[in-house]
């Protein structure tokens, strides 16, 4: 895990740079602009990233050939005490939390048990956007220390922040305090539930699609209709 010293000193520094960031004119703009989530997201990760290469030793996941790993774990891989530790940089704008996709959660669970990682960090921005003025406020946090507020779908295999309670329960500390054997139990028991979730989805799937099949063929001469595309609401 990072030391309490380069928490504190990234959380910082994060801080500070977005301070005067959001004051630019350009920023203000996209902020105010049309599709502010993915613009704002984009520019604020590239810059978020860029600010811990130059603070910190930094590298980033390579395949065999050497090129960078296009679904790595960490947006960057921060070096500490000798180690590297994944961070995935986030933009959250206030209003829009959502459920932001975090990580694969096999991939979490291969590197732990692979001993490659300790920790999962996030490090997000999250911005206030008023008439006037930007606010940013800055979390950064060991995910594997706040897994109540992690939710899994098996389909897509992600896990996603629920980021509503997440945000709302922060300022209060309300995360576990578990060894790396607590937090990969309670890894595990997500990819169960969610697993379980999948495998009852699929089935209800399949019966509504079968009951639908047999419906289908039981009737008369299949004609396209006008009737029959109402639902498709074309305009």
């Amino acid at each position: 895990m990072l030391s309490a010293n380069t928490i504190e000193a990234i959380t910082a520094e994060t801080s500070d740079y977005w301070a005067e960031e959001v004051k630019k004119s350009e920023i203000v703009a996209i902020a105010h602009g049309k599709e502010i989530g993915h613009k704002l997201a984009d520019l604020i990760d590239e810059k978020t990233c860029a600010l811990l290469t130059v603070n910190h030793i930094t590298r980033h996941e390579c395949k065999a050939n050497g090129d960078a790993r296009a679904r790595s774990m960490g947006d960057v891989w921060l070096q500490d005490n000798e180690i590297y530790h994944p961070i995935n940089v986030k933009t959250g704008i206030v209003g829009a939390e959502g459920q932001p996709n975090l990580v694969s959660l096999k991939k979490v669970l291969t590197a732990i048990m692979s001993r490659q990682i300790d920790s999962y960090y996030l490090l997000m921005v999250k911005i206030s956007v008023g008439e006037e003025a930007l606010a940013p406020a800055v979390y950064f946090v060991d995910m594997l220390d706040w897994l109540d507020y992690v939710t899994f779908d098996s389909g897509p295999g992600q896990m996603m922040l629920k980021a509503v309670s997440f945000f709302k329960d922060y300022e209060h500390g309300k995360h576990a305090e578990l060894d790396i054997k607590g937090k990969l139990t309670e890894l595990m028991e997500l990819y169960k539930d969610g697993e379980k979730r999948l495998k009852m989805n699929r089935e209800q799937d399949f019966k509504r699609y079968v009951e639908m099949f047999n419906t289908f063929t039981a009737g008369g001469e299949f004609t396209v209709t006008p009737n029959t595309q109402k639902s498709l609401l074309l305009k």
